[in-house]
């Protein structure tokens, strides 16, 4: 399941729900994170590394994104 698929609206923020939208916003920054420096170090000038980097700095910025949500209601929720 993709984090995106879910609503964070709809969530009540029990401790268990918390930890695991924690853990899995960690993931899915670590796995774009990682993606991005690859796309990034593997840069040849080429339209398909340009494509790779700019996908990769895109799903970078959603998961960004997502993990500032998931703080902001795991904040409110205390």
């Amino acid at each position: 399941m993709h984090p995106t698929s879910l609503d964070l609206n709809q969530i009540e923020p029990t401790p268990q729900v918390a930890n695991w939208l924690r853990m899995r916003a960690s993931q899915w920054l670590t796995t774009a994170q990682k993606d991005f420096n690859e796309a990034l170090f593997a840069r040849d000038g080429s339209e398909a590394s340009f494509d790779r980097y700019a996908d990769a700095r895109s799903e970078l910025d959603s998961a960004e994104a997502w993990a500032l949500r998931v703080a902001e209601l795991v904040a409110h929720a205390r």
